[in-house]
């Protein structure tokens, strides 16, 4: 039995190619406007001097009043008005309660006909996410079934399925968005609390989902991330650890969705060089947003206690702009929403706003409405991507041969070693098992005779174990 001990790694990449003009439109998650008592004039006139062209509204489904559309009111009075401005509306459509799709006799179809209901409304919007980050347990319950095993992929896929076809059935020409993933997830069932599901792994269980269903059409044309930083505080280029994305990780998300659905009907991404007309998905950046701090004047306008490490306005703002740069190069990311335009007046929840809940402008505004005038182009480098058919970020240390070596890779994966003579392939001994991401494997051989021997170590990445690598060297003892 060999002896294997992990030591902790770390590793980053990026791909980047010339620039070019950019396709990604800008805008805000943020119902103020919907709920404001101006019915959204000024919210909405906020925007187009920022620049933007686009408002996500969240649109709730609650089975428990099947014939009602939630806050239809509000709706009804609110898109009127950004229509005279030229914003588009995005709806978000989604269970109020976690368990409403679950607990609810065919909640499923009934979820997908209230979709279907609200574009029927409401035909000045024409794309409508379907869902919300149900790989957290605010949003989708349960996550694990009994044994551990994951489900909450599988629901969502049905679920993701059913709106797609309702709102197409309605207008074809409406553009579906899925799932509006978080970045962030534990996928332990045994947690104590936030029983979730990292993205990756959530799209793992989509992938097997669908192709287990048969289905011969997509479940969506585009797909909807939140790629909130993992501390306030960190800058938009630092990512997350797999199995978890960041702003900084969409390499890893694009790779995640060609794992998932290659070689079914659901299409994939672009890639670098790709020329066919597709059809092609692309990234919804449909939250992130930094807190900012509040003047010691401003005080009064909020109650409660700030909860996390928030940011002065000058550092938001050009996070803010870094993020608009970032997405303008990507030409795989569509859209990019801030969340919100105006802050929550509760502490604990969100003060990421450009705005004040009086109207005071922070300084942020001019730094994202500069940000935006000045990337209708790619200023930087352009984005190319590719997917890979190996493990990323493999790779096998030998410089401690024949007492050890190292395996490491960026990704979770399994691993097979094998020793052999290197006048014979049966093997002598090896070992077998699952490594970690970004945490190199100490592997110490075990006596050998003397002779000349050969060790080989195949590695199979997690969400896909297609994606091989090999390593292979001779060594003496």
């Amino acid at each position: 039995m060999w002896r294997i001990t992990a030591v902790l790694a770390c590793a980053c990449a990026a791909l980047t190619l010339a620039g070019g003009a950019s396709s990604t439109t800008f805008g805000v998650a943020d119902d103020a406007g919907k709920y404001s008592d101006d019915s959204g004039g000024t919210f909405f006139h906020m925007l187009t001097d920022l620049g933007m062209t686009e408002n996500r509204m969240a649109v709730f489904w609650d089975p428990t009043q099947p014939n009602t559309i939630v806050d239809q009111a509000f709706l009804d009075r609110s898109l009127p008005q950004a229509m005279r401005r030229g914003i588009e509306v995005i709806f978000a459509i989604y269970p109020q309660k976690a368990r409403f799709l679950v607990d609810t006799p065919n909640g499923v179809q009934l979820f997908a006909q209230y979709a279907a209901k609200v574009v029927q409304r409401y035909p000045y919007v024409r794309k409508v996410i379907c869902l919300n980050e149900g790989n957290q347990p605010r949003f989708h319950q349960p996550q694990f079934d009994d044994s551990g095993k994951g489900i909450s992929g599988y629901v969502q896929e049905q679920a993701m399925a059913a709106c797609y076809d309702a709102v197409k059935a309605v207008d074809p020409k409406i553009t579906v968005i899925a799932f509006g993933l978080s970045p962030r997830g534990n996928d332990d069932f045994e947690a104590s609390s936030n029983v979730s599901h990292s993205p990756i792994r959530f799209l793992e269980e989509v992938g097997e989902a669908y192709r287990a269903s048969g289905r011969t059409k997509p479940i969506a044309d585009e797909v909807s991330i939140h790629c909130y930083p993992n501390l306030n505080t960190d800058a938009p280029t630092v990512g997350y650890a797999w199995p978890k994305i960041g702003c900084a990780n969409f390499d890893r998300f694009k790779q995640a969705w060609w794992d998932a659905f290659h070689g079914t009907a659901q299409p994939l991404f672009r890639e670098g060089g790709d020329s066919s007309p597709g059809p092609y998905v692309h990234i919804y950046v449909d939250e992130v947003g930094y807190q900012a701090k509040i003047a010691p004047e401003k005080t009064s306008l909020y109650t409660g206690s700030e909860n996390v490490p928030v940011l002065d306005e000058a550092t938001q703002g050009n996070y803010y702009a870094q993020l608009i740069g970032m997405m303008a190069c990507d030409p795989n990311v569509a859209l990019l929403n801030f969340f919100h335009a105006v802050d929550e007046t509760s502490l604990p929840a969100w003060q990421s706003g450009l705005v004040l809940p009086d109207g005071t402008r922070r300084a942020s505004f001019n730094a994202v409405r500069d940000a935006i005038m000045a990337n209708q182009e790619c200023r930087g480098k352009l984005v190319e991507w590719r997917h890979t058919d190996r493990v990323v970020g493999a790779g096998v240390s030998f410089k401690t041969l024949p007492r050890s070596f190292l395996v490491r890779a960026d990704e979770g994966f399994s691993y097979e070693v094998k020793i052999t003579r290197t006048s014979s392939t049966r093997r002598l001994t090896g070992a077998v098992g699952q490594g970690e991401a970004a945490r190199d494997l100490l592997f110490k051989l075990p006596r050998l005779g003397r002779g000349a021997y050969r060790v080989t170590v195949t590695l199979h990445a997690e969400t896909n174990a297609q994606r091989v690598t090999t390593f292979s060297r001779t060594f003496r003892r």
